[in-house]
This record gives structure tokens, sequence and C-alpha cells, in this order.
């Protein structure tokens, strides 16, 4: 059969421009899926930063519990001296009803306003502690420590900061 001469033998501008503008819309899609994917990224990175700083308090607060506990309980031998028998290690103590806040940076360690890196020497996270009696025992005391870390890492539809919020709490034992 011979081809009759003015027949299509191909695509027309029409179906091309139409599978232009489709291709396009799913592009977009996947574009906007991925930005949203990248801003939920950030802010879970952010938040398990703010759980591991945190722990890293409330670490620092139950070694000065078992530290006290120490000093009451083992007569035999003398709790290891902060300054001198470990100098490298940080603790905290928080009298009863007493209060600290300390602030922290984006990676977690503590703000260095000497460092020229930005990342290290801005402050992210704002901690505070906590430490309320919550009763006597007969050789030492217990109380309730509550560290609160909150920071901003992102920005509603209107440019405001969104403010975010973790709390731990935990019952201590203290000489």
């Amino acid at each position: 059969m011979r081809m009759r001469r003015g027949a299509q033998a191909g695509f027309s501008m029409i179906e091309m421009l139409i599978t232009a503008f489709i291709l396009a819309v799913g592009i977009l899609g996947l574009t906007m899926l991925q930005t949203l994917s990248l801003r939920a990224s950030r802010g879970s990175r952010s938040l398990a930063s703010a759980i591991l700083v945190a722990e890293q308090v409330m670490d620092r607060v139950e070694m000065e519990g078992r530290l006290s506990w120490l000093n009451l309980t083992d007569t035999n031998r003398s709790a290891p001296s902060i300054a001198t028998d470990l100098p490298n290690l940080r603790y905290i103590v928080i009298p009863a009803g007493g209060q600290l806040v300390e602030t922290f940076n984006i990676k977690g360690g503590a703000t260095d306003s000497a460092s020229a890196d930005p990342a290290v020497s801005t402050p992210f996270f704002t901690v505070t502690t906590t430490r309320v009696p919550a009763a006597a025992v007969a050789t030492g005391g217990m109380s309730d420590v509550s560290v609160q870390v909150q920071f901003v890492d992102m920005v509603d539809r209107t440019n405001t900061p969104i403010q975010r919020t973790l709390s731990l709490t935990r019952r201590i034992v203290h000489g």
C-alpha cells in the first residue's frame, strides 16, 4: 500500500505541547514533595539534637546525685574529687528549688563565643534545668529534676518563628 500524500507521519505540535505541560506539572509536584521532605528532615534532626542535649544535661545531674550519694553512704572510701581526680568531668549542682539556664549550639555542645565557627558560637538550644524536692528518705533526699529544651528551627507561612519545646523529667536520689 502506498501512503497518501498529506497523511500525518508523526506527532503534531499540539500533542507535544500537551505532553510537555503534563510533564511540567508532574515535575513541579515532585519538586514540592522534595522541599517538604527536606523541611521535615531538618525538623527531625533538630528534635533529635534537642533530645541528646536534654539527655546530656540529665546525665550530668544524675552524676551529681550519684557522687553525693556515694559521699553519704560509703564511709570506708572517699568519693573522687571532681577538681583533682576527674578534671574532665562536667557535672552540675542545682540546689533544691533552684534553676539553671544554659545555652547550647546547633551541634549540641556548649556555646563557645570565642570560636570563629558560627555553628559552635551561636546559641541554638536554651536549656532550663529545675530541681524540685520530692521526698526525704532516711539517709538522703530525692528530687524531681526537669530539663526543658527550647529552640526555633522553623518558621510558619507568615515568617513567624515556631518555638519548639522538649521536656524531660526524672526522680534522682541525692546524698
